[in-house]
């Protein structure tokens, strides 16, 4: 039974990822806003608007840089134990990523609406129940949801809560694979990948219905299940 997803809708039609985003902004301490493009910025906190060279959230961070607009020219890369918030779902656009989102051992990575330019490589994970998890619901997700994202996606080895990967249009190969999410599900629809889209290992079985909406549109090699 479905008992968390940040594709599902709340009560009144808000989100539980909006609610999520919502105390989060409430209670991060920003880190200064408006930095100089031409350095790194460390987030450990809410983040503004603006162009950043590249972000670095440090291990066990939480970095939410609410719904932009922001110009990441150097990529962003997520600590272990961190979680990193652009968007929400259903939202407006939220800016662009040059240098892909790379993320090793982290909590969540949550990224909606945006264009990312150089792919995204998610590795392992610290737990459905990490502390950076913590406000409102103490459990971990990741999920990528409307993004146009070029240089492809590997999410591999990543154990929270749970894992969508939804309405995407991704140029290049996404492979999900490995995941363990027991606590709740899977769920990956309604991409366009403009090359293969490989799914093997993953616990539970990849869902591409209930709030993926559907299967994906494939130009490739398409192995992921259908199990609704």
């Amino acid at each position: 039974m479905r008992r968390f997803s940040c594709g599902r809708r709340g009560v009144g039609g808000v989100s539980l990822l909006s609610l999520v985003i919502g105390a989060v902004v409430a209670l991060g301490t920003a880190t200064p806003a408006g930095a100089d493009p031409s350095s790194a910025t460390v987030c450990t906190g809410g983040l503004a608007p603006g162009a950043y060279r590249s972000i670095v959230v440090p291990a066990g961070a939480t970095c939410d840089l609410g719904v932009g607009p922001v110009t990441v020219t150097g990529g962003v890369q997520v600590g272990a134990g961190a979680t990193f918030v652009l968007g929400f779902e259903h939202g407006p656009p939220t800016g662009t990523i040059v240098g892909g989102v790379t993320a090793n051992d982290a909590a969540q990575v949550l990224v909606h609406n945006a264009a990312i330019k150089g792919g995204v490589r998610i590795d392992g994970g610290s737990g459905a129940f990490a502390s950076a998890c913590a406000v409102p619901f103490g459990v971990c997700a990741t999920d990528f949801e409307d993004n146009a994202i070029s240089g492809g996606a590997v999410i591999n080895n990543y154990d929270g809560f749970w894992l969508g990967f939804i309405r995407n249009s991704v140029d290049g190969t996404v492979k999900i694979t490995n995941n363990d999410q027991s606590f709740d599900e899977i769920d990956i629809g309604s991409n366009t990948v403009n090359g293969s889209l490989f799914c093997s290992g993953n616990n539970p079985t990849e869902n591409t219905g209930h709030s993926p909406g559907g299967p994906s549109t494939v130009t490739g090699q398409d192995t992921c299940h259908v199990a609704v």
